[in-house]
């Protein structure tokens, strides 16, 4: 069977090269030079493929997708585009488009994904969502996701498609790779985008108050319970609630959360009456929650009621060409959160930063350029800003035990002796000197376990409770 493919491009090279390329391979083409002659070719024939270019001189590619899908159903639209950004791959998605390519194209990468979808267009007679082609809600700088990788091409037409459902979202990954930044990409491209979006950490609430948090409470349904109060649900209402951390639920408010998933019903601490909720439900975990069924502690079938639309988020060490691209977005905006001019880096420097693994994700590669950006003096960063992440794990450097409890001693007999000379007899030594210690330990506790609190309280042999309490105490996010 002969598939035909249609190819709209401005460019008259490109379209003779891939022509000829498909010719080659058994496909009928016809050529476009414009939007114009693009939709006149759609209105006398029907395509398998067609190959649309975003800047086709007279017409926006994404524009033209609703009238070409009316015309031809059936065709498998792949959107080509030599200026691609996070926002048009996940136009390109939610208008239903097949896939989305990058110039310069691959010839063998082109002819496969053409290839499949030529034979998803002969399967699927069948017209599509109509709705998907809603305007695409402006995205703050400060909620941009950039990559162009393969991996997060994936994850954007997920996200586009997901956002034109309204159905429950699972965001699997490790600690910092981005999993609420996807859900507020998910909500503001939803119909619910001009609602409330609301963000639950669920690892940061004690588990005495999670379900009080979730679903509201009465006057008197607790000794603290001065007051009636909304939860997260009620609040969330006609929007969207982002459940971050869903896996350190403890069991019985999971029963709870399966219930609202069920009947979108939630009952308020000390009431005996319920209220509907009309939310939609986005959650994250950088858990295996398979893992955590097998040993009880998620349960099953709430996995399989939340795990209905999935996007797995790669590690930065999985998407390593992305890294120069996150580069040029936190240093700028960065700058300009700091008022300073735009700073350059190194090539070395990206060469270098390229190479680290960044076990913390983007969130550590953010955190870095922050940290190089104070300490820079002058209008490049170089290697020297990031010594810290280059530079032997301190665990990795053997210790002289004998001058390590020499340092400490001088640490607190200078601590006390300032202390002594300020006249402040408050009896407050021992807290200010416990804190000297606690903080840190509890800050390089949590970036062994990236974040992972039940983790670290493990680690610390202390329970959540009281790790949540100090870490409130000390400030530490």
């Amino acid at each position: 069977m002969s598939y035909s493919v249609l190819i709209a491009d401005d460019d008259n090279s490109l379209r003779s090269v891939l022509s000829a390329a498909l010719k080659k391979a058994g496909y009928d083409t016809v050529q476009a030079r414009n939007g114009k002659e693009a939709v006149s070719c759609v209105q006398k024939d029907d395509f398998d493929v067609i190959l649309l270019d975003i800047f086709l001189g007279d017409a926006d590619g994404l524009e033209l997708i609703e009238s070409i899908q009316e015309l031809n159903p059936a065709a498998a639209i792949i959107i080509i585009t030599g200026h691609g950004t996070t926002q048009t791959a996940i136009d390109a998605a939610k208008r239903q488009a097949y896939s989305y390519l990058t110039k310069p194209i691959d010839r063998n990468e082109l002819l496969e994904l053409i290839d499949r979808a030529a034979s998803a267009a002969s399967i699927t007679k069948e017209e599509t969502d109509t709705d998907s082609t809603q305007t695409l809600q402006t995205i703050d700088a400060q909620d941009r996701m950039v990559g162009q990788s393969p991996a997060m091409q994936a994850v954007y037409q997920i996200i586009g498609r997901g956002a034109v459902s309204d159905e429950t979202v699972l965001i699997m990954g490790e600690s910092g790779t981005g999993k609420e930044l996807v859900a507020k990409l998910i909500h503001k491209n939803s119909l619910r985008s001009e609602n409330p979006f609301v963000v639950v950490d669920c690892s940061a609430i004690p588990p005495t108050l999670i379900e009080s948090t979730l679903f509201g409470h009465l006057k008197g349904a607790f000794t603290d319970a001065h007051t009636d109060r909304k939860g997260k649900f009620e609040q969330a209402d006609t929007g969207t609630i982002f459940l971050d951390e869903v896996g350190e639920l403890p069991i019985d408010v999971q029963m709870k959360l399966l219930r609202v998933l069920q009947e979108r019903k939630i009952e308020p601490v000390g009431s005996n009456d319920t209220l509907s909720v009309n939310v939609r439900i986005i959650a994250a975990t950088n858990r295996q929650l398979d893992t955590a069924i097998s040993q009880k502690t998620f349960r099953a079938d709430l996995y399989y009621r939340l795990n209905v639309i999935t996007i797995m988020l790669p590690p930065l060490r999985e998407r390593k060409e992305d890294i120069p691209e996150l580069i040029d977005l936190f240093t700028s905006r960065l700058a300009q959160e700091y008022q300073l001019p735009k700073i350059g880096i190194s090539s070395d420097t990206i060469t270098r930063l390229t190479e680290y693994e960044w076990p913390g994700n983007v969130r550590e590669l953010e955190n870095a350029i922050k940290r190089a950006l104070v300490m820079c003096a002058g209008q490049m960063l170089l290697t020297e800003h990031f010594s810290p992440i280059f530079e032997k794990s301190i665990s990795d450097i053997p210790i002289d035990h004998q001058d390590t409890d020499q340092q400490i001693y001088a640490i607190l007999q200078g601590q006390v002796a300032s202390y002594l000379e300020s006249e402040t007899d408050d009896g407050h030594l021992y807290v200010a000197i416990r804190s000297i210690f606690e903080k840190p330990l509890f800050e390089i506790v949590l970036e062994h376990t990236e974040g992972n609190r039940s983790k670290a309280s493990e680690i610390l042999g202390i329970n959540r409770n009281t790790l949540h309490t100090k870490l409130t105490e000390y400030d530490i996010k």
